[in-house]
């Protein structure tokens, strides 16, 4: 089977324009998919982690997933970032240290991600933050990152990767997984039959967890959200039919055309932001006049 690809960038269109991979290929069985990138004129790195979402379920079903007619600056990009290593290329040097390289990660690699995090998000144009921020901010990202291990059962592990964009004051760090996806999570946890919108909402709502016991959850989502408000940045979750952005000036959330198959959160921090930023239990409130 040939499918093509066209542009795919950071927004409901791009994430639609995987999950449509997903819609025309779910049902295949030892047989080839051509992703064909002839019409696709720009390709953001950090969308290589969604996409492996979908080629990671088909190459669970033996399929041989190829791609083709890859733009030459495109090619580099993948190659620079690591991803075309797992079709065989080669990686080539990241000279302008722009990218965070894709990886995959096992389910239980929590320490490995943050050494991934402590190594690559540095000299990425990421805002001054206090040092006790700082431990929190990747935290905060670590916790999304243990929520995919937690609750995916995803049989391929999880999919990261991020590239800072210089020109367009953006940094996008992307985590993914070909997993059972919230709206599966949420039924079990409520007993209700909820739709995936709906199950968005419920997830991201203060305080709601679908983890029992003694682990914490739905904090990391709060700080990162108080962040992006603040850094007029974005931060967007997509979850099978699910969309939800939430930026400083918006909250959305709408049905996506095609089903994701998995989960995927997109955190987009604006680079060209001087302020600097620290906990407010940081403040000593005798300095303040």
């Amino acid at each position: 089977m040939k499918l093509n690809m066209g542009t795919i960038r950071s927004d409901m269109s791009g994430f639609n324009s995987i999950a449509e991979v997903f819609r025309n290929t779910k049902y295949l069985l030892f047989d080839s998919v051509d992703l064909d990138f002839s019409d696709c004129s720009f390709f953001e790195a950090n969308m290589a982690a969604p996409l492996y979402s979908v080629i990671a379920r088909l190459r669970n079903e033996l399929n041989d997933v190829n791609l083709l007619n890859t733009p030459r600056k495109i090619r580099e990009i993948l190659k620079r970032n690591r991803f075309l290593t797992l079709f065989g290329d080669n990686a080539i040097p990241d000279t302008n240290q722009t990218t965070l390289p894709f990886k995959i990660f096992k389910l239980n690699a929590d320490e490995q991600f943050s050494e991934y995090l402590d190594y690559y998000m540095k000299g990425k144009g990421i805002p001054r933050m206090s040092d006790v921020l700082t431990k929190r901010f990747r935290q905060s990202l670590l916790e999304i990152f243990i929520n995919a291990t937690f609750h995916s059962k995803s049989k391929s592990g999880i999919f990261v990767c991020g590239q800072f964009y210089p020109t367009k004051h953006r940094l996008d760090f992307t985590i993914s997984d070909a997993g059972i996806g919230i709206r599966e999570n949420v039924r079990n946890f409520t007993g209700r039959k909820i739709n995936s919108v709906n199950a968005l909402k419920w997830a991201v709502m203060e305080g709601h967890t679908t983890k029992t016991g003694n682990l914490p959850g739905g904090l990391g989502l709060k700080l990162l959200k108080d962040f992006i408000k603040l850094n007029r940045g974005k931060l967007q979750i997509i979850s099978r039919f699910g969309y939800y952005e939430f930026t400083a000036s918006n909250e959305l959330y709408q049905k996506m055309d095609n089903d994701f198959p998995g989960t995927c959160v997109n955190i987009e921090i604006n680079t060209e932001d001087t302020s600097s930023y620290r906990l407010s239990s940081e403040i000593d409130h005798n300095d303040i006049f």
